[in-house]
């Protein structure tokens, strides 16, 4: 069944039964806050009276790594892996278990996702569950924008609160080359994949597979 742009404040949920989990994979390039972007997603769709929650993957990892350096968001490092997995899978866990509980219509999961067997995992995990998917993705290459991003996040992550500013400027530029090594964009191989991709912040914007109101809505 697919949904229709009923107004706003007539919508109900009985009018689409579907779940969906929109999943927010990240470019190793640099990007601005996506957690920003992820909340007014949210309040917009509160907003239109759709059910709407955020899972935030580095909010689980903080629970054992609070503070990690570039080093651990490093490939190579096995016990990061280990660890940024562990994260996903929790969030995941409790995305599912919130559709199933208190009747969610859309969950935006907050993730990297930077690599296709990780965005494959997700579309997996949520079919399995009946909840279809939205990727958005971010890209950025615009070396102004990506410095402003690391300017931002030196002092309101809290991946580096209390820190020596230009000491996490350095660290997070770090990780954002670590991210770049094996990021891998959306492409012709994934493109049976809904998706909506951002370049530079929205100076470009590419989209594929949108079928229906909710998918509207989050465009």
């Amino acid at each position: 069944m697919r949904c229709h742009g009923w107004p706003a404040r007539s919508w109900q949920k009985s009018d689409c039964p579907e779940r969906y989990a929109a999943s927010i994979p990240v470019l190793a390039e640099g990007n601005k806050d996506l957690t920003q972007l992820v909340l007014l997603v949210v309040r917009y769709l509160s907003w239109l009276s759709i059910p709407a929650k955020a899972f935030n993957v580095g909010s689980y990892r903080r629970h054992d790594t609070p503070q990690p350096t570039a080093d651990f968001f490093d490939t190579k490092n096995p016990e990061g892996e280990r660890l940024r997995h562990a994260a996903a899978e929790a969030a995941v866990a409790d995305m599912i278990k919130w559709f199933d509980t208190q009747k969610g219509v859309v969950a935006i999961l907050d993730a990297t996702n930077s690599v296709k067997s990780r965005r494959r995992w997700v579309n997996e995990r949520c079919h399995a569950n009946n909840i279809q998917t939205l990727y958005v993705e971010s890209k950025c290459d615009d070396e102004d924008l990506i410095m402003s991003n690391i300017l931002e996040v030196k002092t309101t992550s809290p991946d580096y609160k209390g820190q020596d500013p230009e000491v996490a400027a350095q660290d997070f530029r770090n990780r954002i080359r670590n991210y770049e090594k094996v990021y891998q964009t959306i492409d012709e191989d994934e493109k049976d994949l809904t998706y909506v991709k951002l370049i530079n912040v929205g100076r470009q914007v590419i989209i594929n597979q949108i079928k229906d109101y909710l998918q509207s809505r989050v465009v």
